[in-house]
Order: C-alpha cells, then sequence, then structure tokens
C-alpha cells in the first residue's frame, strides 16, 4: 500500500501534532511515513495531556503526582518503569487544613490528617502511593509518615490506603491485624472486611486462612521454622502471624 507522503497544509504544521510529526519524520525516519507516525504522535499527546494536566485543572494547594496503579500486581524486584503509572491530584493543603490550623489543632495532627487524606485520594483515583511519596510531598522523613500511619490506624482501625498493604508489599502488619480482629473477634462477613478495610475478599480470605494455618501450628508446639515450611509461607511472612497471635492471643 503507498504511502501519502505528500505535505501538510501550513495550518495542520502548526498545531503540536504537525510539530511532533515533521520531527519524528526529519529525525527517525526509520519509523515509515506518515501513515505510521500519526498513531504514534497521538499516543504522545495523549500521554502528555495525562501527565500533563492543563494548570486549570489543579485549584490553590493543589498538586500533580504519579502513582502506581491500584491494580498493579506486585513482584519483589519489580522496577518502577515496569509498572502502570497514573497522574493524580492530590490537596497538599486544602481550608479544612487551614481550620485545623486556627482551632489550634498541634502540628502532629494535622500532618498525620494531610498524610490521610494524600493516601485516601490517591487510591480513590485508581492508585496507589508510598509513605515515600507522601513524605517527599509532606518533606518529612518517611519513618515519620510511617509512624504517623500506624497511629491512625490504629485510632480509626481501619486500614489507610497505600502500596504496602493493597499491593501486600512489605512487612505491613497493621492491616493484617486489623482484618483478622474484625473477622475472627467482631465477627463480620468477609465481604464487609473487605469493604472496610480497602481490601479484596480474596485477600481477605488469604489472610484469615493463613492466620487459622500458623495459629493451630503454634499451638502444637511447632517451631517457626516447621510451620513455614508446612504452611509455604515466608519465614518472615511466619513470623508475622506469630507476632500477631501472640499480641492478640487472649482475644482472637
Amino acid at each position: 500500500m503507498k504511502q501519502n507522503n505528500r505535505p501538510l497544509p501550513a495550518w495542520e504544521r502548526k498545531t503540536l501534532e504537525g510539530i511532533l510529526g515533521y520531527f519524528l519524520e526529519q529525525n527517525c525516519p526509520q519509523l515509515g511515513g506518515r501513515l505510521m507516525i500519526e498513531p504514534l504522535v497521538k499516543e504522545i499527546i495523549r500521554l502528555f495531556n495525562e501527565f500533563c494536566p492543563s494548570v486549570e485543572r489543579l485549584k490553590m494547594g493543589q498538586l500533580v503526582w504519579y502513582a502506581v496503579d491500584i491494580n498493579e500486581k506486585s513482584g519483589y524486584g519489580k522496577p518502577i518503569d515496569k509498572c502502570k503509572i497514573n497522574a493524580v491530584i492530590l490537596d497538599l493543603i486544602n481550608i479544612n487544613d487551614i481550620d485545623d490550623l486556627l482551632a489550634g489543632l498541634n502540628k502532629r495532627e494535622r500532618q498525620k490528617k494531610v498524610a490521610a487524606r494524600l493516601f485516601e485520594q490517591a487510591y480513590q483515583q485508581g492508585s496507589v502511593l508510598t509513605s515515600a511519596d507522601v513524605a517527599a510531598m509532606m518533606r518529612l522523613a518517611p519513618g515519620t509518615v510511617g509512624k504517623y500511619v500506624r497511629e491512625l490506624e490504629k485510632e480509626r482501625q481501619k486500614p489507610i490506603p497505600r502500596r504496602g498493604n493493597i499491593h501486600d508489599m512489605g512487612p505491613t502488619l497493621t492491616h493484617k491485624r486489623i482484618i483478622c480482629i474484625k473477622c475472627l473477634k467482631e465477627g463480620k462477613t468477609v465481604e464487609l472486611t473487605a469493604r472496610e478495610t480497602n481490601h479484596s475478599p480474596e485477600a481477605v480470605t488469604r489472610y484469615i486462612n493463613d492466620f487459622k494455618r500458623v495459629y493451630t501450628c503454634l499451638n502444637s508446639g511447632w517451631e517457626i521454622e516447621k510451620i513455614s515450611y508446612a504452611t509455604g509461607l515466608s519465614k518472615s511472612l511466619t513470623k508475622e502471624y506469630i507476632n500477631l497471635i501472640n499480641e492478640e492471643r487472649s482475644e482472637l
């Protein structure tokens, strides 16, 4: 099929699409003619609009941040550039922060509320942040944000949606504890617990089953190595469940 390489009209060449197309034609001839270049130009424009939203979309106190897609499959050692990334718009400062300041709320509590809001707003936009993301936005140490998250989860008895627990990465014991208490102590259904903790029913079921298996083995007097081998859980994850069992033995 013969490609149409006739020159574009002058008015088309003055658009961003025209400028990009001309650049690719001149500098990347291996791409072929315009029929091959036009779809590439459209995709570049789409990505630009997605990741560089117009300032008219931003309100005072908002910023754009890049976060991992909520449905991205996790994996140890998986580089971030292999993950699906979304641009999210977050309220770094809003009217409630000003009200809290005027009301005399102490700095630590104000920062905790801001951290929770950033995590939750990203989640509402189909993305997840890490403590390092929020720490960078708030100019805090990641460890400080981690402490705030643990305090908030203990106060609210509900996990803060972040990459560590949504993608089940790292030693995020708190969300496992909350899920086990809701199901095993409070008697809530898997479906209700999933909704209240921002997890899938499959993830909740997996946590409960893992807890029960480790609990049974521990009550039989097994050592951590034997429990890990029998359950197929890593030694570190087995230790997390043992710590949880020892902490809540009287209640679960």
